[in-house]
């Protein structure tokens, strides 16, 4: 039963724009990311990415804002990678404007020496029995770079975890290459964006035509199944086309990691776990402003068709289609892509301007698990977060699998079902090594459904 306040906001009629018109404010315990608000304090308990490692070559500083902190970010002479506070604990110069040294960086302005952990190591105005640099430490952060980015844990430092590694990191015959774009608006609304299957429909496919190909079939209403897990969700959209069932599955790995399947493919025969051709985080860098980090999977097996680009990933450009600003208006008015219905939404969306439907299950979904996790570390309390090793991954799903199975009388529930067990399957092969998955995934598929493989 709707709420008297619920009722009055389904309530609408034609030309009433005169009483929808008042500034309603923005969800402030999802949106605000700053020290010591609610969702910055959650986010702070897991790596990011903050950095790609090609922005550390140019042999000086880098400004750059997370989590609404100011920091500078550097690799000093002796390869090591720092992450501090951009104003110095001395006199609250930038080190933006610092020198970097064989070990650590030196402030411009008194000469003060800071290791990449912060430490000071030097205080040269300082008489030689000063006993500053024993006392106080620059703020900094712990990182780890690899295949071309750079993460940082900046929570509790009692609460860090090893830096997580998943499965997809290390893929056989995928090469990595890391890229990294902006968006000027809230994290939340950009990273919502993968959890939604049904906007594929009508964004890629019905309203200008199929975006990406390869994945014509787009333009069909999905079946979908979600299923909700200790790290985060899984979910699956499967389309028909005769014969043959296209099952797309998904990882959404919170708070802000998402995987999708193959990109450049051709899915018009059987073929089992298919593996993802996108890795990417969507990371605060205020309340207002957002930078995706991310690898695109480069691969012969599933990208068959050969069109992706490796020349166009990078910094502020990915090779498919409508992720950043860099079109005219124009063109991005007649075929808007992504980027443009993220950022359209403003700077941070009012979700109480907004009508959910049965398409945003998702969405619901994700928010209810945020809004939890938000609320659990606010009281204190722990929350679940994604564990691996190089020597034991975690596991993820992200990709393709697609079945000859003739339709049948009540088709939906039917590919429901099968996505249902499929991800049965998935979930049985986290007890395997990762050398073994495929081969179990594959078998027991071909056992359920012996003529679809």
């Amino acid at each position: 039963m709707k709420s008297k306040i619920e009722e009055t906001r389904w309530s609408r009629k034609a030309f009433d724009g005169y009483s929808i018109r008042n500034q309603l404010n923005p969800d402030s315990e999802f949106l605000h990311v700053g020290p010591s608000t609610p969702c910055g304090e959650y986010l702070r308990r897991f790596w990011h990415p903050v950095a790609m490692s090609s922005q550390l070559d140019s042999g000086t500083p880098v400004a750059i804002q997370i989590l609404g902190e100011d920091l500078v970010i550097f690799r000093d002479l002796g390869g090591q990678v720092g992450l501090l506070h951009r104003h110095c604990a001395h006199r609250r110069a930038s080190l933006e404007f610092g020198r970097i040294e064989e070990r650590g960086i030196r402030c411009c302005y008194h000469g003060w020496h800071f290791d990449v952990d912060g430490t000071i190591l030097e205080t040269p105005g300082e008489p030689e029995d000063s006993k500053i640099r024993h006392e106080i430490c620059q703020g900094a952060y712990p990182v780890h770079e690899f295949q071309g980015l750079v993460f940082a844990y900046m929570g509790p430092p009692e609460e860090m975890t090893e830096f997580p590694f998943l499965d997809s990191m290390a893929i056989p015959d995928h090469d990595l290459l890391p890229y990294s774009i902006h968006s000027p608006n809230n994290w939340l609304q950009e990273t919502e964006n993968a959890i939604d299957p049904f906007h594929s429909v009508f964004l890629h496919g019905r309203i200008s035509g199929p975006q990406f190909p390869g994945l014509e079939h787009f333009t069909e209403l999905p079946v979908v199944v979600y299923r909700s897990h200790a790290e985060g969700i899984l979910y699956s959209h499967a389309r028909r086309t005769g014969d043959l069932l296209r099952l797309r599955f998904h990882d959404y790995l919170l708070p802000n990691l998402a995987q999708n399947g193959g990109m450049f493919q051709v899915m018009d025969k059987p073929k089992i776990f298919g593996r993802t051709s996108l890795t990417k985080w969507v990371v605060p860098l205020n309340d207002t402003n957002s930078r995706k980090f991310g690898w695109r999977h480069f691969n012969d097996k599933d990208e068959v068709l050969r069109q992706g680009s490796r020349a166009d990933v990078g910094w502020e450009t990915v090779d498919f289609y409508g992720q950043t600003a860099h079109r005219t208006h124009d063109e991005r008015q007649r075929n808007p892509g992504d980027w443009d219905v993220w950022t359209s939404q403003g700077p941070m969306n009012v979700h109480k301007r907004e009508y959910l439907g049965s398409t945003d299950k998702g969405v619901v979904m994700l928010r209810a698990r945020l809004r939890k996790d938000i609320r659990a570390v606010a009281n204190g309390k722990s929350v679940t977060r994604i564990t691996g090793t190089p020597k034991n991954p975690f596991r993820t799903y992200g990709g393709d699998t697609v079945l000859s199975l003739p339709p049948v009388e009540n088709d939906n529930q039917y590919i429901e079902d099968v996505m249902n067990s499929v991800m049965d399957v998935y979930e049985a092969s986290e007890k395997c090594s990762i050398s073994e998955r495929i081969d179990f995934i594959k078998y027991e598929i071909s056992l359920k459904y012996p003529d679809a493989v």
